[in-house]
């Protein structure tokens, strides 16, 4: 039985991809939905925090400010997925708030200027529609721009830090096709470090870019029409939540 594609890709789902072709279905293509971690509800939240205090008035832009958007946001937003979690409520806000806080180590927000904060990005570049939202990106002096992305969870060892930024690349590529201009930097803001990593983007970079959409693209489609998409088995099946439904875990634990 041939299977409808999704009409596009983001960072996030490519990622799946990579990950476990038969994972990218069962969520891309079937719509079952992961409920959220303890890591994608922290995630989500410190975002949701920034994402607001950025677009405040350069002087609003303080930790007495950040302070009461989150227990805004709390309180409308997350209390209630916490408690779905049966998470620790006290521990999870301070490390919460913890990578806030890390921020003003970081930078100064009040002295920060953004052209866009969770800019929408929906495109399409070499026969592959593309969609997805950069947290945020500034136009430098001499026309460039930077584009940046909040991370809560550890700053990766050296050995995979270069992966980590196939996500950027990917929004840098859209961002020349959508004529909003050419990225010099992209940059990897590790709140929980507090670190930022950083790479210039190359032609190169570009170029491998362009060639993982396609190659996607490609393998995507050729399952779609085979009907069926390979599970590809690895130490992130154990905390994958289509394990139950997946045949090479039920294989696997048989």
């Amino acid at each position: 039985m041939t299977l409808q594609a999704p009409p596009h890709l983001s960072p996030s789902s490519i990622s799946t991809f990579q990950q476990c072709p038969l994972k990218f279905k069962f969520s891309k293509i079937d719509g079952l939905v992961e409920p959220p971690t303890v890591h994608t509800l922290l995630g989500n939240f410190v975002h949701d925090i920034l994402e607001e205090l950025y677009l405040r008035p350069a002087g609003e832009r303080s930790q007495e400010t950040a302070r009461v958007i989150a227990r805004d946001k709390w309180f409308s937003d997350y209390e209630f997925q916490a408690k779905s979690l049966n998470l620790n409520n006290r521990d999870f806000r301070w490390k919460a708030w913890w990578c806030v806080e890390n921020l003003w180590q970081i930078e100064e927000p009040q002295d920060e200027e953004f052209a866009g904060v969770e800019y929408p990005v929906h495109g399409e570049t070499n026969g592959v529609q593309v969609k997805g939202f950069i947290d945020r990106y500034r136009t430098n002096p001499d026309g460039s721009l930077e584009i940046s992305d909040y991370k809560t969870g550890k700053i990766p060892s050296p050995r995979f830090a270069a992966d980590k930024f196939t996500q950027l690349y990917i929004y840098a590529l859209m961002m020349r096709v959508l004529g909003v201009g050419e990225t010099s930097k992209v940059s990897l803001v590790y709140l929980a470090g507090p670190e930022v990593l950083t790479r210039e983007v190359t032609e190169e970079a570009i170029d491998k870019t362009v060639q993982l959409l396609v190659n996607t693209k490609k393998d995507v489609d050729a399952f779609c029409e085979q009907g069926e998409f390979p599970a590809k088995p690895s130490g992130l099946c154990n905390w994958c939540h289509f394990k139950k439904i997946c045949p090479a875990w039920t294989n696997k634990r048989g």
